[in-house]
């Protein structure tokens, strides 16, 4: 199936490194995050007026925006459009329209034998609290960088106010003084994938959901594959790119495919020219049909062979926000590393493999109808 072609296609293509930043800036680096990880923030908490009204404001905003999977993909989009060389925005406004997309897979007319209801709903809740804790967490470290750009902030005071891990004061105080789009996209994609390892995957029943139907997740839903349209071809089908997340229930291997999907998405021109078209030219609504209207319909009484693919607010109601335990998960001097060094890939046209993907679940959602 998909996932194993592309496990095929890596294990062939040997992949190569190019580091983020040069070696001495590196060791500088590295040298203020281990101080972070064994001299504890000591910054006083005493706050002014004016910078509790702030913490307020970003507090309200972000709350607001985390409604659902649509508010928070365009949340992302639109921040990324007021301070582009934050490039992580970007990115994870494409990963969000993904983790809409398989939101709405749950009530889709190819998962009606599937999975029971009682799997679905699980499914679901899991796909949004890992969705919304990562925004609770990344979008108030955005706004408080948007306002540094208007007055002067120690970000490392505020960040204890929202749970934000010590290791990315040092980061965003780099991005700062030297803005470098691959090093602050690279520690964003660490943080998030620590950050729901260690407050989520390990600590509450998602992670235990997730490891008993981690097969199922890949071999039935594609729930791992991460696509970007970014061709508008003549037949009605955008081109895809884009990776499967192997071994999901790993946090390094979802921190190298964040690495591969940044890499696909910013260094490889016609992609990302491609998919900033597609962004610009349609709203994410959930369903795939965003992408392939002449295989996928929102219209569930459709009376051609489409696939049901639903709008998310048909297929889901909004779910409250349940903040996550405020636990930082930096307390290893080996996640540095992950800092190093980032891929070089090329570009692979999987616009195929995923018509092959959509045909095979929907056999298979039919033949288990018969039985």
């Amino acid at each position: 199936m998909f996932s194993q072609f592309v496990q095929k296609l890596l294990a062939t293509s040997p992949v190569k490194t190019k580091p983020i930043i040069d070696s001495e800036k590196f060791r500088l680096l590295k040298t203020q995050l281990q101080k972070e990880l064994f001299q504890p923030d000591e910054e006083s908490k005493v706050f002014f007026p004016e910078e509790a009204a702030l913490v307020k404001s970003i507090r309200t905003e972000t709350a607001a925006l985390n409604r659902n999977n649509i508010t928070r993909t365009q949340a992302y989009f639109d921040f990324y459009h007021r301070n582009p060389e934050v490039h992580w925005a970007f990115l994870a406004h494409m990963v969000s329209r993904n983790g809409g997309y398989h939101m709405t897979d749950l009530k889709s007319s190819s998962m009606t034998q599937l999975l029971s209801q009682a799997e679905r709903q699980k499914f679901f809740l899991f796909l949004e609290r890992a969705n919304s804790a990562i925004f609770a967490d990344a979008f108030p470290q955005l706004l408080l960088y948007e306002q540094t750009k208007q007055k002067e902030l120690r970000l490392k005071k505020y960040f204890p106010l929202f749970h934000i891990s010590r290791f990315m004061a040092p980061i965003w105080e780099y991005f700062i003084n030297e803005p470098h789009s691959p090093l602050l996209t690279t520690a964003l994609i660490i943080n998030e994938q620590r950050m729901i390892q260690e407050r989520i995957l390990n600590r509450t029943r998602h992670g235990e959901i997730l490891l008993r139907l981690d097969f199922q997740l890949q071999e039935f839903l594609g729930f791992t594959n991460v696509i970007f349209p970014y061709v508008n071809k003549q037949d009605g089908l955008r081109s895809l790119t884009g990776l499967t997340v192997e071994r999901f229930a790993n946090p390094k291997q979802r921190i190298d495919t964040g690495k591969f999907l940044y890499e696909l998405l910013f260094q490889h021109p016609p992609v990302f020219h491609g998919v900033e078209e597609f962004t610009n030219d349609v709203s994410h609504t959930g369903s795939r049909m965003d992408y392939w209207e002449s295989i996928y319909s929102s219209d569930a009484f459709a009376k051609d062979d489409k696939v049901y693919s639903p709008l998310l607010h048909d297929a889901w109601a909004d779910h409250p926000f349940f903040p996550t335990p405020s636990i930082d998960w930096y307390k290893k001097e080996s996640f540095i590393e992950d800092l190093q060094s980032t891929p070089i890939i090329k570009k692979v046209d999987l616009t195929n493999k995923v018509l092959e993907n959509v045909k095979q679940l929907k056999a298979i959602n039919e033949l288990k109808a018969l039985f």
